[in-house]
């Protein structure tokens, strides 16, 4: 049954709290019309659900739901924020940290009631690999929860040192990259260490001017970005097409065109028996293409 109690009364817990960010499009909602839907609250009046409308309302009464049973309070708030404003999966995690760390919920609990509200795919290991982002450097994890990143590739960062964490998270912001830039940098980053053993602050250094992104792909397949440049040299006065992924892993290698001039012939035929002996291009090729 909805109650109407004095907005003072009700108790603000941040653990509780499963946004990092209040609603805007709730916010206007509410300061034009007031609040339609009723909060949720313990019986001692601790906020569950409606922490959006809670903030902003200019109401001295409110509307609540009083759950005796927390547990049920709160699984009936992800219920309903999963239908009408599906969490992030940042959020997803925060749901699960609140659920073990503040509400009792069990292991069991967990996989049983909360995972099937929240839908994770298969890809992520329910509570350990939630609980273990919040171990994130603080700079990375806040960029990454508000790029809305999947856990898997906060995952991937949590492998790094603290210090690692921390510079790039500093290079992300900076760079101003997308949450699909950044993942693409830092494979890119990741293979060059491992490549040239480098460190990440190394490779920043030599990649401050121009586009990072290109910077990197020079760095990470160095005979590559010259194959490709020195053939759309000579393919340019030809009709045709020529085809290079961005990155070996993420495409494949192709060209056409008709060759009048006996010289560019020669110049490609070089070019392709580079290719032919580049260890790391023509396993890649040899997989995707065959051998022809």
């Amino acid at each position: 049954m909805i109650q109407y109690i004095e907005k003072s009364k009700i108790k603000i817990d941040e653990n509780l709290k499963i946004r990092s960010e209040f609603n805007t499009s709730i916010a206007m909602s509410v300061r034009k019309d007031g609040i339609f839907y009723p909060l949720i609250v313990l019986k001692d009046f601790t906020l569950i659900d409606g922490f959006s409308r809670y903030a902003f309302t200019q109401e001295i009464k409110l509307p609540v739901l009083i759950e005796r049973d927390g547990k049920k309070a709160f699984l009936k708030s992800v219920e309903i924020n999963m239908l009408s404003n599906p969490y992030t999966e940042f959020e997803k995690a925060r749901v699960i940290k609140c659920a073990i760390n503040y509400l009792g919920f069990s292991e069991k609990d967990i996989i049983k009631e909360i995972n099937p509200l929240l839908k994770f795919g298969k890809k992520v290991s329910v509570i350990y690999d939630c609980l273990d982002i919040f171990n994130l450097e603080q700079s990375l994890f806040n960029l990454l929860e508000r790029k809305k990143s999947p856990v898997s590739f906060a995952l991937s960062l949590l492998k790094e040192t603290e210090e690692d964490q921390k510079l790039l998270a500093e290079v992300f912001e900076e760079k101003r990259l997308s949450l699909s830039r950044m993942q693409i940098a830092y494979d890119l980053m990741f293979y060059i260490r491992k490549r040239n053993s480098i460190e990440f602050n190394e490779i920043v250094e030599k990649c401050n001017d121009g586009d990072f992104i290109q910077c990197l792909e020079k760095l990470r397949f160095p005979e590559y970005t010259a194959l490709k440049n020195e053939l759309n040299k000579i393919l340019s006065k030809y009709s045709g097409a020529i085809n290079f992924p961005k990155d070996l892993e993420a495409g494949y290698f192709s060209f056409f065109a008709k060759i009048k001039e006996k010289e560019d012939i020669d110049k490609i035929r070089k070019l392709l028996n580079l290719i032919e002996n580049d260890r790391d291009i023509w396993k890649f090729l040899r997989e995707i293409k065959g051998n022809d």
